[in-house]
């Protein structure tokens, strides 16, 4: 009869190979640490975390033609002011690189607005050098070149300690600063109806015509069409950030909660709604979650890129930020939109031009 020996392994070989393993397993989470925590974050955000956005949702009411007067007001279930033509509008953003935005932004509201503020650094909020987009480009603007009011703010590289976050601070800082100065010639008894977004939220023409007709209150947010790289991928009623203020001595620039009062769908969101891969690059390594590269430049690689926008994926590669499992769900595959009704008007009658933004126009330049 045969006899099995059982033999135990080596000891200095389990050593070898725990050590072979615990190496690649650190390896794997030093690189990968930003998937890592996103696919443990936000795959558990519903359960954990709540949204800061607004929850007092005010119907909105608007068809092509509708008047902006007292009945209007009282659909809103608010009362039509006793004066507006002592309100002065304006329009207050922040300048990356969105030429293609900006243009599409004051076309729509050219006709309400009274001041269009813009302040652009030549860095990035994390310090890189970048170019003035707008100083440099400011003749294609030149028929609201009446009403802009600029400020060229001087960027540097990162102090020791300081973060992103700090610059973009003093960045908005420095527009509360210019509106300040900018009201300070207004005539004596002037109210100052002031939309606080980013340059990719756009406000609609007839959304800023109600809030100046109608007494909403001291401030109010804007829900927006939430759009990522065009108007081809919609995720929802998700944003929320962009307000409109009527200023008083505590107002100042910010894009947090100022009120739990959101008027729906209010306007657009065109996020990483770019015209050529490089900036695209630039917004990755120079807005204030840059730390999302993590170390992965693969990140970065233009077909890569491009890819992602024709996909309708995560540039970073990370899992939606929601805060219910059925925004998540609906956002992990988006599927392309066929479908351009009910977007600005200077948009479509330019559609030529700006194809990038519109459903089947994917293919950006290099």
């Amino acid at each position: 009869m045969a006899t099995f020996t059982f033999r135990r392994p080596k000891s200095n070989v389990v050593i070898v190979f725990g050590i072979l393993f615990g190496a690649s397993l650190v390896y794997l989470i030093a690189h990968n640490r930003y998937q890592i925590q996103n696919t443990l974050s936000y795959a558990t955000r519903p359960l954990w975390d709540k949204d800061t956005a607004p929850k007092d949702l005010v119907t909105h009411y608007y068809a092509e033609g509708v008047e902006m007067n007292e009945r209007t007001c009282k659909l809103h279930g608010w009362k039509k002011r006793e004066d507006t033509v002592r309100i002065k509008v304006l329009d207050a953003v922040l300048m990356s690189s969105e030429l293609d935005l900006l243009e599409i932004r004051m076309n729509e509201l050219d006709s309400v607005v009274d001041h269009f503020l813009i302040v652009e650094s030549n860095a990035t909020f994390t310090g890189l050098p970048k170019e003035t987009f707008f100083a440099n480009n400011r003749d294609k603007y030149a028929k609201f070149a009446h009403k802009i009011v600029y400020h060229f703010l001087p960027g540097y590289p990162l102090r020791s300690g300081e973060s992103p976050w700090d610059v973009e601070a003093k960045t908005r800082n420095t527009m509360t600063n210019l509106l300040k100065e900018t009201m300070s010639k207004f005539p004596a008894g002037t109210q100052s109806l002031v939309f606080m977004s980013d340059l990719d939220e756009i406000p609609a023409e007839h959304t800023v015509r109600l809030l100046k007709t109608c007494d909403f209150g001291q401030s109010i947010h804007l829900q927006l069409r939430n759009f990522m790289y065009s108007f081809e991928w919609y995720l929802g009623y998700s944003s929320w950030r962009a307000s409109a203020h009527i200023w008083n001595h505590n107002s100042y620039y910010r894009h947090s909660n100022s009120t739990e009062l959101i008027l729906s769908d209010a306007g657009w969101h065109c996020s990483y709604c770019f015209k050529t891969i490089p900036e695209y690059i630039m917004k990755m390594k120079g807005f204030s979650h840059a730390d999302r590269i993590g170390g992965r430049i693969n990140l970065l690689d233009p077909k890569r890129i491009q890819d992602t926008i024709c996909r309708g994926r995560d540039i970073f590669g990370m899992l939606p930020e929601a805060y219910s499992y059925i925004e998540f769900f609906s956002q992990l595959n988006l599927d392309p939109l066929k479908t351009a009704v009910g977007l600005p008007r200077y948009l479509i009658d330019n559609a030529d031009r700006f194809k990038f933004l519109l459903p089947g126009g994917c293919k950006r330049e290099s």
